[in-house]
C-alpha cells in the first residue's frame, strides 16, 4: 500500500516547494526610511519645521533589495520635495494626502530611472508633525 502512495507523496512535496517559492517572491515588505525626516519648509516668514517618518511598501525580495540599495538617493529627493512645500499643503489632511501621492510618484519615477521598474507599491507617512 505504501508503494502505491510514494509517487503521490513526491508530487505533493514538489507542489509545495513551488508554492513556497512563489509565495516568497510575492511577500509584502516595508522599507522604513530611517532616521525620521526633519526639515524646514516654506519660503517666507519665520522658520517652519516638519517631521515625518516614511515607510515604502514593496513586494518581494528583489524590490526590497533594489529600494534598499538606493535609499540615500530616495531620501535626498524626498527631502527636496518636503522642503518645497507650503503651509496650505502640510496643514490639511487633503494636502498631506496629495503630498503622499506626489512623494510616491517621485519615488517610483526614481526607481524606474535607476532600475527600470517602479518597485515601490505605496508610501506611508507613519507620523506627520508640523510646527508653524
Amino acid at each position: 500500500m505504501f508503494k502505491f502512495l510514494l509517487p503521490f507523496a513526491g508530487l505533493i512535496l514538489f507542489s509545495l516547494a513551488g508554492y513556497s517559492q512563489a509565495e516568497a517572491a510575492s511577500e509584502t515588505k516595508y522599507i522604513h526610511l530611517t532616521p525620521a525626516f526633519v526639515v524646514n519648509y516654506g519660503n517666507t516668514g519665520r522658520m517652519k519645521y516638519l517631521r515625518t517618518e516614511i515607510a515604502l511598501k514593496v513586494i518581494g525580495a528583489q524590490a526590497a533589495s533594489a529600494v534598499t540599495n538606493h535609499r540615500p538617493y530616495i531620501r535626498h529627493n524626498l527631502v527636496l520635495l518636503l522642503t518645497s512645500q507650503d503651509s496650505d499643503i502640510v496643514n490639511s489632511s487633503a494636502g498631506r494626502e496629495t503630498l503622499r501621492k506626489v512623494a510616491l510618484e517621485e519615488v517610483q519615477a526614481l526607481m524606474i530611472e535607476l532600475e527600470g521598474e517602479p518597485f515601490v507599491d505605496d508610501l506611508f507617512f507613519e507620523n506627520f508633525v508640523v510646527q508653524n
